[in-house]
């Protein structure tokens, strides 16, 4: 099951009930209100529910190649008695950790890290490459997992799966740029009287292929560190997973893809909405706001996010638009009507990340569709994550490796019915300088 995707279903049910009690108290209509506000609490109270579920198979994981029998077996049938040995495996990724510098140290090898090496990465010597081990796989998947998980923009995206024998994604995508007529490149339907015909239509495809690329992350840890493991699990497993968002999200977000995933920013079909007329330098305004929600494409637009250099966070309190005498703000806080769990602009989720460009700049505020983003990742832990020790000093230098890719759905912005305006899933503010 896939606990993001249920969670956002969630979340999106929740944004529309809370559009519909907004305008509820705009009209005074405080009972109706009221009653959608107790339906936005068991959303909420749902949400929390599954949340849990997800953090309890996480934490309850296990290896996806064992056997019915507990045997860890790469898939293979058990052929000997050795083979049809249960696998004991390690508690925590520290106790593997430790067990790995004791290797190094001792030369003595721990079986279990012979059993868990030999069935991830193939091989009969109880070492990888340059004398590495992989990590158990269900510490590895966790890691990965949390890193996506836990952050707001990477578990919005479309994510799937590479299997393991592969090391890329081909797909067929619609090559479209206009929709006004058409859809899929050349669908067409028409009216038609009875005994008519009408011209044959077809859609046009091209075909995409992302290519897994390698993402790498080092610790050192002292021999002091070493002693305590709850720590060191702590520490490994919290450390790669905010490392792996952290260059993950700066890659979705402005990556030039090369080597790495291509960004939002470098995308064909980015749409940037021009600055006000004698607007100020490092400003964001209601008519902003509003003209940047106009070129985001008509459909689904529960889905669209803003994307927000922290430094806009202080500017958002003001927004507003200008009616009459009165002005009518555009920002609601974290907590306000319906409980939300981000502060909102126009009613869309605002998440903050200090990888988008500097306040002032084209590319510190962007209205996203990030179902319009595709993450590929590897499957499993099997030859993605590993782990190397060498000797610095008094330290252990710990090596994973994860690989993945990403890039934007469409490379071109769309053309709509009766509009010369472009639409886009992923839409800018230019600079304002």
């Amino acid at each position: 099951m896939d606990y993001m995707e249920k969670i956002n279903e969630l979340r999106a049910q929740k944004s529309e009930l809370s559009a519909k009690a907004e305008k509820l108290v705009m009209d005074g209509k405080f009972d109706e209100a009221d009653q959608l506000s107790t339906q936005m609490e068991g959303l909420n109270s749902n949400i929390d529910t599954v949340i849990k579920a997800m953090q309890a198979s996480q934490k309850n994981a296990v290896p996806d190649n064992l056997g019915d029998d507990g045997i860890l077996n790469n898939g293979k049938k058990p052929e000997t008695k050795d083979d049809k040995k249960a696998l004991h495996l390690f508690d925590s990724l520290g106790e593997q950790l430790q067990s790995i510098v004791a290797r190094a140290k001792s030369g003595e090898v721990d079986k279990r890290l012979s059993q868990i090496n030999n069935a991830v990465q193939g091989v009969g010597t109880g070492a990888g490459a340059d004398g590495a081990f992989a990590i158990q796989p269900d510490f590895a998947g966790a890691i990965i997992e949390s890193a996506v998980q836990n952050s707001p923009l990477l578990q919005r995206l479309d994510r799937y799966t590479c299997s393991n024998a592969s090391n890329s994604a081909k797909w067929l995508r619609s090559n479209e740029t206009d929709v006004s007529t058409a859809v899929f490149g050349g669908i067409q339907m028409y009216w038609a009287a009875e005994g008519a015909t009408v011209a044959a239509s077809k859609p046009a495809f091209k075909e995409m292929r992302l290519d897994l690329e390698k993402m790498m992350g080092f610790m050192y840890a002292t021999d002091e560190m070493l002693q305590d493991t709850a720590f060191l699990t702590g520490l490994a497993a919290n450390g790669f997973s905010l490392a792996s968002d952290r260059l993950l999200t700066e890659a979705v977000i402005s990556g030039d893809g090369v080597g790495k995933p291509l960004g939002i920013l470098n995308s064909g079909a980015l749409v940037t909405v021009a600055k006000d007329s004698g607007q100020a330098a490092a400003t964001f305004t209601g008519a902003n706001a509003i003209r940047m929600q106009a070129r985001a494409m008509p459909r689904n637009r529960e889905r669209l996010c803003w994307l927000m250099h922290p430094d806009v966070e202080e500017l958002l309190p003001y927004l507003a638009i200008q009616s009459g005498d009165a002005s009518k703000f555009l920002w609601n806080p974290e907590g306000g009507l319906g409980a939300f769990d981000t502060q909102r602009v126009l009613n869309k989720p605002v998440l903050f990340d200090d990888n988008c460009k500097a306040l002032g700049s084209a590319g510190d505020i962007l209205l996203v569709d990030p179902y319009q983003y595709i993450l590929l990742m590897k499957g499993t832990a099997k030859q993605d994550w590993s782990i190397h020790v060498e000797f610095l000093t008094d330290q252990q230098c710990f090596r994973m490796v994860f690989r993945c890719n990403g890039a934007p759905k469409v490379d071109a912005p769309l053309t709509i019915k009766n509009s010369n305006k472009t639409r886009s899933p992923f839409v800018t503010l230019a600079a304002r300088a």
